[in-house]
């Protein structure tokens, strides 16, 4: 009975791996479709578009996940990765990939945690607390809090001109720039939740640190508060964007900003996909 039993389980493991060699496969078959012309074949980031890119592509070898629910220095999750290929990376060429099913966007997500470091631990979600009352306390609360810890990339108003923001750099020592937080859409925390995400979480391989540590829960809300007190600009974009003719025609002046038109022009099955959910 006890040899039978060994059995099963030595076939259900063996099950297991079968089933982890195929979703792999199927994630880098995915990859190889959609992601190497920016992110490169081994998942670099050198692939042949990235030259043209303000904002570089992710080095998955590296481990720099920019966006995720986990804390700074472990892996993110599945979820945080297709999260990024749902919502893409506004202002940025990261267009959402909306024309993978969930099936394909977790097997490709589980392909690109396989191509980072394996000595980085597996992180757990950061749970979000309940939401305070927001009260002028509270926000001035959060103007101190920004004005010691942010305003020095941020500057005193948020609109990214800090004194120390002509002077940083990313994992790959190029030139980065903080947010301009006045404006909108920013690359991901245009939620409070996203926001309070980013703020715990940092942005790994940029200067922006996790402050989970440095602030409390009621912290970092606060500075959350104090932010949408700021005189908020739409971005639009204009012909320089590469927008064209077509682009003003169907209005997306409005739709897509910065890079995204690099995107489009860049990744055509995304852009067909984005094009469609929006003209639904």
């Amino acid at each position: 009975m006890k040899k039978k039993k060994k059995h099963n389980k030595e076939e259900q493991l063996k099950k297991s791996d079968t089933n982890q060699t195929a979703i792999l496969n199927a994630g880098k078959r995915i990859f190889d479709q959609y992601c190497i012309v920016c992110h490169g074949t081994d998942g670099k980031g050198n692939g042949p578009a990235a030259y043209r890119l303000d904002t570089k592509p992710t080095d998955f070898t590296a481990d720099p996940f920019k966006f995720k629910s986990t804390p700074y220095g472990t892996h993110p999750t599945e979820n945080d990765l297709i999260a990024t290929l749902k919502l893409g990376v506004r202002t940025t060429a990261m267009l959402p990939q909306l024309q993978l099913d969930e099936q394909q966007m977790y097997a490709v997500a589980k392909y690109i945690l396989s191509l980072s470091p394996k000595n980085i631990k597996r992180g757990e979600s950061i749970p979000i607390p309940r939401v305070p009352e927001n009260t002028p306390l509270l926000i001035n609360n959060g103007e101190r809090i920004f004005k010691t810890y942010c305003a020095r990339c941020h500057g005193e108003e948020g609109k990214g001109n800090g004194p120390l923001a002509k002077m940083l750099v990313d994992y790959k020592q190029n030139p980065i720039r903080p947010a301009n937080l006045t404006e909108r859409p920013l690359k991901r925390a245009n939620t409070p939740e996203r926001m309070y995400r980013i703020i715990s979480t940092g942005i790994e391989g940029t200067p922006m640190p996790p402050f989970q540590q440095a602030l409390k829960p009621d912290d970092i809300w606060a500075t959350i508060y104090y932010l949408e007190t700021f005189k908020i600009k739409q971005l639009t974009s204009s012909n320089k964007d590469g927008m064209g003719m077509m682009g003003r025609m169907m209005g997306m002046r409005k739709m897509f900003v910065g890079e995204e038109f690099k995107g489009m022009q860049i990744d055509m099955a995304a852009a067909r996909a984005l094009m469609m959910g929006n003209m639904m």
